[in-house]
């Protein structure tokens, strides 16, 4: 997709505000080292935008979805260790290792089907993946992952074992039980392990956050407090040290005085009933805005203004509270002055989370790092 730089509308992503988030999330996991998840886009922050906020923050490494972001981030000069957390293909190992990229080894056939395709030029570096009740992948039993042990220290020349984990699917939850089961699973399939790897990661937001005493946290996994979201929506903590560090920005394109009886956008779902004025944003639904937000008040200069009429593709309306003129910051979400708009707020308004809000943030929007 094109990048519109050629007009106000842009994500600012606040370095100050991430590396507060990093340290709050250290202090209180205890960990020694974190993987930043910077998966679909960086939660559509921008992948290299937050890369190098990472690189900046000190931060161990990164994690990704896909063999594809890894490589990316490795063109665009990453150098910090990077690890996929899906599944490769067994035919993509080489370029992994090529790369210097850890893969998730989610089955033993995984690591004998690979070996087709590694030359043993750079060895593999894997991490293998256990799956004590997430249920999408990872091996279950004792018997495959002592299975895959020993294909990897058969042929060390191929593989390198640098890391051990889990996933957690409640760990932010209120409910424990299901947590303690999942926790009760790996201690079953690991406790009893001759050695570990270097790297035993499992702490994910949740567990990081809230059970650091009862999981390994020396090397943790995170996504959603780097970027300042609370994990259980404030249920089990108030998000205190936690800054949102995400602002979407633009400008007044376009100001104009309307009668009454005047509709606003298509579908004439809003009709002026007095004389109102009426300004235009140029950002819509193909930027990602939720269409959603309609009847939503967000900030023109230090001012709020509710958004008026369907959101179109490309533009979208707000009832001013006085004439204002055309270059007029535009805030939807972050702050002007002593204003802001909490991305919780636009997110409970629409009915989402603010990593599905932000996820939809189309590359259209250019992202900028600032402070």
């Amino acid at each position: 997709m094109v990048v519109a730089s050629l007009r106000p509308s842009r994500i600012e992503i606040s370095q100050a505000a991430f590396n507060q988030n990093i340290r709050t999330t250290m202090q209180t996991s205890h960990a020694k080292h974190m993987f930043l998840a910077v998966k679909a886009n960086g939660y559509g922050h921008g992948i290299l935008e937050i890369a190098h906020a990472a690189v900046n923050a000190g931060v161990y490494g990164l994690a990704v979805a896909v063999a594809d972001e890894a490589v990316v981030l490795r063109q665009n000069g990453i150098t910090i260790p990077i690890m996929v957390l899906g599944y490769t293909e067994p035919q993509y190992a080489e370029i992994l290792a090529q790369h210097d990229i850890i893969a998730s080894v989610v089955s033993a056939d995984w690591l004998t089907d690979a070996l087709d395709f590694l030359t043993g030029n750079h060895a593999l570096q894997v991490s293998i993946s256990l799956d004590t009740g997430m249920n999408r992948i990872g091996m279950r039993t004792k018997n495959e992952l002592h299975r895959a042990i020993d294909m990897i220290k058969a042929h060390p020349n191929m593989y390198e074992w640098l890391g051990l984990m889990t996933h957690f699917a409640t760990a932010d939850s209120t409910d424990e039980a299901y947590f303690e089961k999942q926790l009760a699973r790996w201690h079953d399939l690991t406790d009893d392990l001759a050695e570990l790897p270097p790297m035993v990661h499992v702490a994910n937001s949740g567990a990081a956050m809230y059970h650091a005493d009862e999981v390994p946290t020396d090397f943790i996994r995170v996504g959603t407090v780097a970027y300042g979201w609370e994990p259980s929506g404030k249920e089990l903590a108030t998000g205190e040290g936690l800054a949102p560090i995400l602002s979407i920005k633009s400008a007044l394109s376009f100001v104009k005085q309307l009668d009454g009886d005047e509709g606003i956008s298509y579908g004439r779902t809003y009709e002026t009933d007095c004389q109102q004025w009426i300004g235009t944003i140029p950002l819509g639904y193909g930027d990602g805005i939720d269409r959603n937000m309609q009847g939503f008040e967000i900030l023109v200069g230090n001012e709020k203004a509710k958004i008026v009429g369907q959101i179109a593709m490309d533009q979208l309306m707000v009832r001013l509270p006085h004439e204002m003129p055309v270059g007029t910051e535009v805030t939807l979400v972050g702050s002007n002055g002593q204003q802001s708009i909490d991305i919780w707020d636009v997110t409970k308004y629409v009915g989402s989370q603010p990593w599905e809000f932000t996820n939809r943030l189309t590359e259209r929007l250019p992202r900028f790092l600032v402070d």
